[in-house]
């Protein structure tokens, strides 16, 4: 299966778009916030907090609760489930009220500014609604793998060391042949996406190190495909922490 290289302006939507879309979607919802602040009586001078206070803390309970989630999938089958799947809930629960409360402040705000009734009443409250949508769910939205991690991930077995593919010739049963001291293990070649995974960082990190030399490149299952070695990745990631430390 080969991969071909995509176009300049996918690659720059899925780098920066989830980010455009997500400042955009808070900038439209900052002005009805500040209106609603100063209809009912706020200072200008601090008015404009109001965006922060609502927007804001949608966009960052939505973030948050997202983070949990994923906390409490990595708990799974261990002491902290129990307590990880309850930091997940309430940070749902958070999210999901600072979404409403958003949305009711654009809604609020659009409805009592332009007088609508009616059908144009509802159409008014759909549009008003649309901003902080987009911005918890932007949110949620994970970033698209890598066409290259896609390839390697769907075509190796999870986790397991690279063997040869020919077998050695058979030996006599009275030749015996020392093992040599400190022999070196075989790598365990993995796509990006995959170590990553293991080692619970971002995929980008993993091909950082390759591209730096700081781990070794091997080549892919097909010819725009790379791997790298499992176990230098996580003697890597071991030696940073450590000097992090």
């Amino acid at each position: 299966m080969t991969t071909t290289r995509a176009p300049w302006h996918v690659r720059a939507a899925r780098k920066y778009g989830q980010s455009a879309v997500l400042y955009a979607a808070l900038a439209l919802s900052a002005p009805g916030e500040y209106a609603l602040a100063t209809m009912a009586g706020w200072d200008a001078r601090v008015a404009w907090l109001m965006p922060a206070v609502m927007s804001l803390y949608a966009a960052i309970g939505a973030s948050v609760a997202k983070s949990q989630k994923e906390a409490a999938r990595r708990a799974l089958g261990t002491p902290t489930e129990a307590e990880a799947k309850r930091r997940a809930k309430n940070a749902t629960s958070g999210a999901l009220l600072a979404l409403m409360m958003a949305t009711a402040a654009q809604i609020a705000e659009h409805v009592l500014t332009t007088g609508a009734t009616g059908a144009r009443a509802w159409v008014v409250i759909i549009v008003s609604a649309v901003p902080p949508l987009v911005a918890a769910h932007v949110l949620h939205i994970d970033p698209p793998m890598d066409p290259a991690d896609v390839d390697d991930a769907a075509q190796l077995p999870a986790l397991e060391p690279q063997t040869a593919a020919v077998e050695p010739p058979a030996k006599r049963a009275d030749e015996e042949t020392p093992e040599p001291e400190n022999a070196p293990e075989p790598p365990i070649l993995r796509s990006y996406a995959e170590v990553a995974e293991a080692l619970n960082v971002a995929p980008e990190t993993v091909r950082g190190w390759a591209n730096n030399g700081t781990v070794k490149k091997y080549p892919g299952l097909t010819a725009h495909t790379r791997r790298v070695d499992l176990r230098e990745c996580k003697a890597v990631q071991a030696r940073r922490q450590l000097v992090g430390a």
